[in-house]
């Protein structure tokens, strides 16, 4: 295995002055002072690792006086068992000689005299050289040659065959030959799946578990962070979404339109409300008093569609129910009290006078009273253009105490009436799309409104609600400092997670050695390792992934409990989520291809011994 530097080898006729060439290693087997295996996997499938069948396993386990060892990991054995499992193991690769280095060095006597008569008895298979310090092995030895430490100087002696001077003995040619090679002894890298013994190795209690541990906690904050760097778009389609639930948009027509001619078909449109709101406001200025006069009817009231699924509050009554037609009216909790006081259940089904545009005195039947709002529920509101609201800070109960909403058919004696829809702009009509849902007013918005605003140019204006005004402005800016933030957090934990596994293997490098010696190809080796490391990665994200989705819906929870801040601090962007589970996979398989190219380049037995010197 390694180059020296005096004298030759003879081999079946040849000489070699160098090293051997590897096809003629292969005749003899090299049997450490400190036997290696792969630790993670039992005595029997140490055996199995070179091709063995059970019953083969069995029956070499029981000669070596291993039967009951069979299921325990190497490390659990003493000195001695061990050296007569590498004995088990060799000799199952069908070799002709073995080469033993210190065979009983730190054994006591028992375990000495036991590995010395398994030799005697191997010796009538297999030529076996072995060398020793220990002298409790000539009474073993058919040939003993000495060397002289520090002078060079050699000499052979005989116990039952006769040797003189430096002539080395010689093995009988028909002693070798009768021999034979086993089924095991393929000569070339075996072509079998080392992947089951593998991934025995990724479940093994040997392996650094606090660092798997920080790991996942620390790809689980990068997940968080990902989520909470979102792009402006997105975070305003999910706070829209899941903080608002917002199901509308607002349709401005300028001219002569006709929404019924405008809009196409389309079951995902639920309802069209006409808001209150764009009546001839009547005011007037007089000359004579230096002062505008306002009209004698309300202009403004605060429409919600009749179909309690289309609206975020109808869920928040105190009392009563929700819309069941026109002319009705939901107060809010202050004008409530403002009416009745302590007893404002004592509305419910009473009326209140409202002059209206050209309809005069309606008498707007009560039916139910909702709740003290959230701030959720005003924004909803608020961005809904139903009314102008406050929340937050902002809010004074003070100024609700003429707050109410009335049910959409109130006003569709309205819908064909132009001069109800006669601004000083020109004559406009506004109108509130409704959908069962966000995604659903989405796809539609997404679908339409770009074609029709081809079609119609500036008559035709489709809007959706964004962000409050305070975070549309500011999120933009956030996005760029938490995006950037997010890719390079995202680098580093696949740079972790590579050198986690590259130190892993580098104190493992045993097995791996275990692994070639056993006769599988380096390259498939490694090529498997790295599927299976990145393999565990992705089970170890999975993990990370349930513990960010955890913490991420825990704290919207709050937040929108709480309304800490007007927008979902977490959202879930596919795109974003993609781009970091590719930069992760990238970095990982980057660091480990890196790390491999020093075991693609050293032998088993090199390997073997950078893992001895390091531990």
């Amino acid at each position: 295995m390694l180059p020296f530097e005096e004298g030759s080898i003879e081999w079946q006729g040849e000489r070699f002055d160098h090293q051997l060439p590897e096809m003629l290693q292969g005749e003899a087997e090299y049997i450490t002072q400190e036997p290696f295996f792969a630790d993670f996997l039992s005595a029997s499938d140490n055996l199995k690792l070179l091709g063995a069948s059970d019953e083969t396993v069995r029956e070499r386990l029981a000669r070596f006086g291993l039967g009951e060892k069979g299921e325990q990991l190497p490390p659990t054995l003493s000195g001695g068992e061990r050296q007569r499992l590498a004995l088990a193991r060799a000799l199952l690769k069908g070799r002709k000689i073995l080469l033993l280095d210190e065979p009983t060095a730190a054994l006591d006597a028992d375990n000495k005299r036991r590995i010395f008569e398994l030799l005697k008895e191997l010796s009538k298979e297999v030529l076996i050289l072995c060398a020793t310090h220990d002298a409790d092995a000539l009474p073993y030895a058919d040939e003993v040659i000495r060397f002289e430490k520090g002078t060079g100087k050699v000499s052979c002696s005989s116990l039952k065959v006769g040797a003189t001077g430096n002539n080395l003995p010689q093995v009988a040619p028909h002693r070798l030959a009768a021999l034979g090679t086993s089924p095991l002894d393929r000569g070339e890298a075996r072509t079998d799946d080392p992947r089951p013994f593998l991934k025995k190795w990724f479940h093994s209690g040997k392996r650094e578990r606090f660092s798997r541990i920080c790991f996942i906690f620390f790809l689980t904050l990068v997940l968080c962070l990902v989520c909470l760097a979102d792009t402006p778009s997105h975070k305003s389609d999910a706070t829209m979404d899941k903080m608002y639930h917002l199901n509308m948009l607002k349709l401005t027509l300028h001219g002569a339109l006709d929404i019924n001619e405008v809009l196409p078909e389309d079951p995902r449109l639920r309802s069209m409300v006409l808001p209150y709101s764009n009546c001839p406001d009547g005011i007037t200025y007089s000359p004579d008093v230096l002062m505008y006069e306002l009209p004698d009817y309300i202009v403004t009231l605060n429409g919600l569609p009749d179909d309690p699924s289309l609206c975020r509050i109808s869920k928040s009554l105190r009392y009563g129910s929700w819309f069941t037609g026109p002319d009705q009216v939901i107060l809010s909790p202050a004008m409530a009290e403002k009416l009745a006081g302590k007893r404002a259940e004592k509305l419910i089904g009473t009326t209140i006078l409202k002059k209206m545009y050209k309809r005069g005195e309606v008498k707007l039947t009560i039916v139910g009273i909702t709740e003290d709002l959230d701030d959720a529920e005003r924004v909803y509101l608020d961005a809904a253009g139903v009314v102008q609201i406050s929340y937050g800070k902002d809010v004074d109960p003070e100024n609700e105490r003429d707050l109410f909403f009335v049910s959409a058919s109130t006003t569709d004696s309205y819908r064909n009436d132009e001069s109800f829809h006669t601004s000083s702009g020109g004559w406009q009509q506004v109108w509130y799309l409704y959908f069962d849902n966000y995604s659903q007013m989405d796809a539609y918005y997404r679908e339409h409104a770009a074609d029709l605003k081809e079609k119609y140019g500036s008559d035709f204006i489709l809007e959706k609600a964004g962000l409050p005004i305070n975070y549309s402005l500011r999120w933009p800016l956030i996005s760029r400092i938490l995006l950037p933030s997010a890719a390079l957090a995202t680098i580093l934990t696949g740079l972790f997670y590579g050198v986690l596994r590259r130190t892993e293997f580098l104190y493992s490098s045993r097995f791996v050695a275990v692994f070639e010696y056993a006769g599988f190809e380096k390259k498939k080796l490694l090529r498997q390792l790295t599927e299976l490391s990145l393999l565990e990665l992705a089970k170890q994200l999975l993990i990370a992934g349930m513990l960010a989705a955890v913490l991420t819906v825990a704290g919207n929870l709050i937040n929108r409990s709480r309304f800490l801040l007007p927008l979902e601090i977490f959202s879930y962007n596919p795109r974003l989520i993609l781009a970091f589970c590719l930069l992760l996979f990238g970095m990982a398989f980057l660091v480990l291809y890196i790390s491999f190219k020093r075991f693609r380049s050293e032998s088993w037995y090199t390997l073997q011994l950078a893992a001895r010197d390091l531990l």
